[in-house]
């Protein structure tokens, strides 16, 4: 049996106020493509469908055209909501949905959803485990000790699935889960509580193979068979240097005496985005010299002075660059201020501006720079010493 693992969709999703929703439609049709091509079962996604619990219309209906087009290519869909998913909106119309053979599970209420499907060397079992905090656990295992301890109460949870370790057995997890101690890689803007919401790799150990969401970027934890896929599009320019692909799963015959997972081998297949997430660097004019493209940008300009109208230009010809900075702006922070020698009181206006710019920028104006200000000081005070009508200020 072949198996699709994805994960951390977050549909919906903003990037510095640009919308990801065509590039969304973009990546998840590329995701059924691989899923036909390599002949592909079963599609899993662990979690996060939307980037929020209350979704827009918009970003339904883009998963909703998403569930139609896996189904019509005769895939079986299992899914569970993520930390950013209402688990009670993923389970709507889950009875409908099923006889069309997506299972979204129930919300959690003391059992985990199983799903059995077989292949030519029996059942596979899989196990759709929603995100779950403590405190949405403790009720159900009174008797356990849990506290706020995600280990335990993942524990206590998967401790009671009746797991028959004779077939091959395939859960569905969206947590934070670490192995001897060490967190997987993160992005820079993913969430992080200190280590206090992590859930040991050891929890899953009964698991053939762990398809794991709520890391951003694809990675193994402890051991090949459990996984992150990470998310499909990258969601932060902390990621631009870093690839994206999906786990392509096999799940051969399981034979007895096998370790567990030894029946499974994958692959990561790369995604190629409509647009791609980058940064790059130089003055404004090499910049704008490298020609028009449409990736989402992160422009940091290397001029000895800010630019006039800068994002205004880079839009004509880069019209996706979300984030403008320069590279002199820690250096620039931590310089001592200049102090002024002579009393404020005593200078003119163009020397006030002069000291003005230098504690601003940390240069001093040059002769070009001081003639256009000089210029435009006395136009500004020209104007300013006429009435509205124009004439001097006090002529009858």
């Amino acid at each position: 049996m072949k198996v699709l693992h994805v994960s951390d969709l977050h549909i919906g999703k903003r990037v510095n106020g640009m919308s990801m929703l065509d590039d969304q439609r973009y990546i998840l049709r590329q995701i059924l493509d691989i899923a036909e091509k390599c002949q592909v079962s079963v599609l899993l996604i662990a979690g996060d469908v939307y980037d929020k619990a209350s979704p827009s219309a918009e970003a339904v209906t883009v998963f909703d055209a998403f569930l139609t087009d896996a189904v019509a290519a005769g895939l079986r869909v299992l899914a569970i909501p993520g930390n950013h998913d209402s688990a009670e909106r993923i389970a709507y119309a889950q009875g409908l949905l099923e006889k069309q053979g997506v299972c979204l599970p129930p919300v959690y209420a003391g059992e985990v959803e199983r799903v059995e499907l077989e292949d030519e060397h029996g059942p596979v079992e899989f196990w759709l485990l929603p995100f779950l905090k403590p405190g949405d656990v403790r009720r159900f295992f009174p008797d356990e000790e849990i506290g706020d301890d995600y280990s335990a109460a993942l524990r206590a949870v998967l401790g009671a699935c009746a797991i028959d370790q004779g077939k091959r057995n395939v859960v569905l997890s969206h947590q934070l889960v670490t192995a001897y101690g060490t967190a997987p890689d993160r992005a820079d803007d993913e969430i992080k509580l200190g280590g206090m919401d992590n859930v040991d790799v050891s929890v899953y150990d009964a698991f053939d193979y762990v398809a794991l969401g709520h890391v951003h970027r694809p990675q193994r934890v402890g051991r090949d068979t459990v996984r992150y896929s990470g998310s499909p599009l990258k969601y932060s320019f902390s990621e631009a240097r870093y690839g994206k692909s999906v786990a392509l799963v096999e799940l051969r015959e399981k034979k007895s005496g096998d370790e567990v997972g030894e029946c499974v081998s994958f692959e990561l297949i790369p995604l190629v985005p409509l647009h791609d997430v980058r940064e790059i660097r130089g003055t404004l004019a090499d910049v704008l010299a490298m020609g028009a493209e449409s990736d989402y940008l992160h422009i940091t300009l290397s001029d000895e002075h800010p630019q006039l109208d800068a994002m205004a230009k880079i839009h004509e010809v880069f019209p996706n660059a979300m984030m403008l900075d320069y590279n002199n702006v820690t250096v620039l922070i931590d310089r001592p201020q200049t102090q002024l020698t002579a009393d404020p009181d005593s200078m003119d206006t163009l020397d006030l501006f002069s000291a003005f710019y230098e504690s601003q920028v940390g240069n001093s104006l040059d002769d070009e720079q001081r003639a256009f200000a000089r210029k435009l000081i006395a136009k500004v005070e020209d104007s300013a010493a006429k009435g509205p009508d124009g004439q001097e200020e006090g002529a009858q």
